[in-house]
């Protein structure tokens, strides 16, 4: 039986050194890069690509480096197609000099690009429960084949990536669940009224504008996009006759529609973990506050107020001031810039309205007539 070749003490490093890195990163499309990005270094090569296969159990191409690596992009391979097809399949790595001499050897993308592919490795990405993808390596730099210790190494690599790329990508797909969860229960809400149809994700987009202008983090960012979609989420126990009366609302029906903010704070904190959960209840129960005070439901003002709720507040009422009810038409744009402006320091903070206002020029926003 032939001895694997004893990986150099310099390439073992660089192994450790790519596993805290893969330890350290969540998001899957840094962790994707860094993975092939350190694979094509160590082995020299000429050009890679990393696959991964998606719900239909196809390759997608999804980094991919090297000379035309752009018409590569988001390119796949059907389940079992080409050398990379069959390394998923059967979950064993590939080496080849000539790739040409290789039954499985599938020629198109080398003609629709114009690349020429000499010797390859390819090195599947084991998960706990199956192949996730592979790592395809092509061509080294010096113009020689690959070698039995360069699959070595490269396997090392795979090895200390693929754990971490199933749980980025767990990761990833849970944030995805939970946004398309917060956006269906705020779509959902909108729909009881015909005429806020799409009022949160509206809200949600003036206030990433604004998140955005003021440089918050992407933290921050992320978590701002979740409150603002369900800022009003207490509308839910506001009853139909209040929430769709086709005028305006008299001062005690003025009085229940205001307990849609602590109905929505109510019903937030009960979120888990609070630690993540709070400011999605700070923006529902604050959003309506004003930076004088005169707000409701509690009166507070200035930066006691917190920054999303102030956010959110710009958001909501130009949402609503451009919005038609049906005993009103919508201002048009060019006019709630001009409220937005004229009501900063007073009802809004002026460092989110100008923001707000900044963004929405820098955005070329479209200008709603009046007629």
């Amino acid at each position: 039986m032939e001895e694997k070749p004893i990986i150099k003490e310099e390439h073992l490093r660089m192994i450790l050194e790519m596993s805290l890195l893969c330890n350290s990163q969540l998001k899957l499309d840094n962790l994707l890069e860094l993975v092939l990005d350190n694979s094509i270094e160590v082995v020299q090569a000429e050009a890679g690509t990393l696959w991964m296969k998606d719900d239909d159990c196809r390759l997608v191409s999804v980094v991919v480096r090297g000379p035309n690596a752009e018409q590569f992009k988001k390119l796949y391979l059907r389940p079992g197609e080409g050398i990379a097809g069959q390394v998923v399949e059967k979950n064993e790595p590939y080496l080849s000099q000539d790739v040409k001499k290789s039954a499985d050897w599938s020629n198109r993308f080398d003609e629709a690009t114009h690349f020429v592919t000499s010797s390859m490795l390819c090195i599947p990405l084991q998960g706990r429960k199956e192949t996730i993808g592979c790592m395809q390596l092509i061509n080294k730099r010096d113009g020689q084949p690959f070698t039995e210790y360069d699959m070595e190494v490269a396997m090392g690599f795979s090895g200390q990536a693929a754990i971490a790329l199933e749980n980025s990508r767990l990761y990833t797909w849970q944030g995805m669940l939970l946004n398309s969860l917060i956006r269906v229960l705020a779509s959902s809400l909108d729909s009881r009224d015909p005429y806020t149809h799409g009022h949160s994700e509206r809200v949600s987009k003036y206030s990433l504008l604004i998140g955005e202008e003021m440089n918050l983090s992407d933290d921050d960012m992320d978590l701002l996009e979740k409150t603002s979609l369900l800022h009003d989420i207490g509308k839910i126990g506001v009853r139909d006759r209040i929430l769709l009366q086709e005028g305006p609302l008299g001062p005690d029906e003025w009085l229940l529609m205001q307990k849609h903010a602590e109905i929505g704070a109510n019903i937030l904190a009960t979120v888990e973990p609070k630690h993540m959960a709070g400011r999605f209840h700070e923006g529902a129960l604050y959003h309506h506050e004003k930076f004088d005070g005169s707000g409701y439901p509690h009166k507070i003002k200035g930066d006691d107020i917190p920054l999303f709720a102030r956010i959110i507040a710009v958001a909501d009422t130009f949402d609503a001031m451009t919005s038609d009810r049906p005993y009103r038409k919508g201002l048009s744009f060019d006019k709630a810039f001009a409220e937005i402006e004229l009501c900063s320091g007073a009802q809004f903070d002026c460092d989110c309205a100008a923001a707000f206002l900044r963004a929405m020029h820098k955005e070329g926003a479209p200008q709603k007539s009046d007629s």
